[in-house]
């Protein structure tokens, strides 16, 4: 018997490429890995105002499903994470967006994972396997996001450059 094509599969190809889409929008790249993943599917190149290349990069890891579950407690679609990837993903220094696709609307939300964590510390506290984070509504996955983090990662890669050219002391 063949392998097969699943709805799973398909709906995997379609929140990668609307998240590339919105990355393109916003005047960026998106670079899709292929092959063997270890807790990035890709990552967003971003350029300056004249189309030059900036220095650095954020990363990305897309989740897509037809059955998003929207929590009314805790206010935001439920995305559960395994434990391997956010150990990873917190301690990175560039941003992490975990982009959750809706298949049947067709429409992504996000989150920042390092902001998500620094907010939420005392869920670092009791992970077993998963950890469950929640997005809100308001952050939907848009091209302007993309500009956004583009501007925190540019702040970021500033400050590094200024600790490498005048030491641990800005000036």
């Amino acid at each position: 018997m063949r392998k097969r094509r699943t709805r799973q599969h398909q709906i995997e190809d379609l929140s990668y490429n609307f998240v590339e889409c919105q990355v393109l929008e916003a005047f960026c790249m998106f670079r899709f890995y292929f092959g063997r993943q270890y807790s990035y599917d890709a990552t967003i190149e971003t350029f300056g105002k004249n189309g030059e290349a900036e220095n650095g990069l954020y990363y990305v890891q897309v989740k897509a499903t037809e059955h998003l579950h929207y929590s009314r407690k805790n206010k935001g679609y439920e995305l559960r994470l395994d434990i391997r990837d956010l150990d990873l993903w917190i301690n990175e220094a560039s941003p992490v967006l975990v982009v959750l696709y809706d298949a049947l609307k067709k429409r992504a939300f996000y989150v920042h994972l390092q902001s998500y964590f620094e907010k939420h510390r005392e869920l670092l506290k009791s992970i077993h396997k998963t950890k469950t984070v929640f997005i809100p509504v308001k952050n939907r996955f848009k091209p302007q996001v993309v500009k956004d983090f583009q501007r925190i990662k540019n702040d970021h890669y500033d400050r590094i450059a200024r600790i490498q050219r005048y030491g641990t002391h800005l000036r």
